[in-house]
């Protein structure tokens, strides 16, 4: 029996959530030789979210440097990558979403000639600075992979309105398989104090974008001292420094470690409503009823908000403040967000994906 050499990588947390289940399915296929190239994007955070897993990484290019460049980090990726799969036997490569890995290993994959399946394909927004440098990434990706696994019938049709309908696949978003295998049932109760989950990361909110979230932060909490905010800090300075700056004063906003999933999936399931710019949540929280209100101005994501479960509300200050008094208020627009759905998947995404890189490659026999 032929054995199909299967790399798949990982570059941040976000990718590791989202590819755990689809390398714990391929690994449950005696035809495949799995392994699991780290990049380092991210190293704290994915250390994290790796040591929940029985997954162990084959590689670890460790290219994270402190304060680096797009360029930097895209010439160091470049490199790691040009010399593993000189040394290593691959088949197909796989990556998920967005990032400068995900870019650097399907370019990489394609200058040797190598099929590349992408895990969340089809996402845009409809500028291609915003969300930076990830919409980019990921039109390029597109256009040098040889498998598209779409999380949503909208992200397929995105691609068709560019042109791509070969080997283009619905399977759902991997994350809500991830999301599957933590949650657990919470007991319903009337709380005394209500939970308002916080999350920030993204580059485009740097500077004063940051700074308005932050003051819209501070007054949610001063006129609501029953109310508590907690925010995950993310470790990147551009976002640490000036939260802890802002927000450390303030009695009833909690500002904290980012983490680790099992306790963000409980986070999330025992708060009353989220407020992120992340794209994760932005799928997690209506899996788990709970509104979102996106700090963005666009979103590559537009199936939560079409159904009702998210809202986008960018980083104006005043605007933050006003959405989040109405579901803090208004009982009715809260009970019709929470009970929105989730229009991102069954849980059952990874095996499908298995699946159809099972067919392809014996295809290729």
């Amino acid at each position: 029996m032929k054995k199909f050499n299967i790399a798949c990588v990982i570059g941040t947390r976000p990718e590791a959530l989202k590819m755990i289940p689809v390398i714990e399915k391929l690994n449950e296929n005696p035809e495949f030789c799995v392994k699991t190239i780290l990049t380092g994007q991210h190293r704290s955070l994915l250390q994290q979210m790796l040591k929940n897993s029985k997954i162990e990484p084959d590689v670890n290019f460790d290219v994270m440097q402190e304060n680096q460049s797009l360029n930097t980090l895209t010439a160091n990726l470049f490199s790691q990558f040009e010399s593993y799969l000189n040394e290593e036997p691959v088949d197909l490569l796989v990556a998920q979403g967005d990032t400068t890995t995900t870019l650097v290993s399907g370019l990489s994959a394609f200058y040797k000639k190598i099929p590349f399946a992408h895990v969340e394909a089809g996402l845009r927004t409809s500028c291609i600075n915003n969300p930076f440098p990830e919409e980019l990434n990921r039109r390029i990706t597109t256009m040098i992979s040889t498998l598209h696994f779409c999380p949503t019938e909208q992200a397929a049709e995105n691609l068709k309105k560019e042109g791509v309908t070969n080997r283009v696949y619905v399977t759902g978003n991997t994350i809500i398989d991830m999301l599957h295998k933590y949650a657990r049932p919470t007991v319903s109760s009337e709380r005394s104090k209500k939970i308002i989950l916080v999350t920030c990361h993204r580059r485009e909110n740097f500077g004063e974008p940051l700074l308005n979230i932050c003051m819209a932060l501070k007054e949610i909490a001063l006129r609501n001292p029953t109310i508590e905010i907690v925010f995950p800090v993310h470790p990147n300075q551009n976002v640490s420094l000036v939260v802890y700056e802002q927000l450390s004063d303030v009695n009833n906003i909690k500002l904290c470690e980012p983490l680790d999933y099992p306790d963000l999936v409980s986070k999330i399931s025992g708060s009353y409503l989220v407020l992120t710019d992340s794209g994760g949540l932005q799928e997690e929280a209506p899996a788990l009823n709970k509104p979102v209100l996106v700090l963005r101005n666009e979103t590559e994501r537009p199936e939560a908000v079409e159904i009702g479960a998210a809202r986008l509300v960018g980083y104006d200050t005043q605007n933050i403040i006003n959405n989040v008094e109405e579901l803090i208020s208004n009982s009715a627009a809260y009970e019709k967000m929470s009970q929105a759905g989730s229009p991102y998947g069954d849980g059952k995404s990874s095996a499908r994906i298995a699946n159809i890189i099972k067919h392809f490659l014996n295809e290729l026999l």
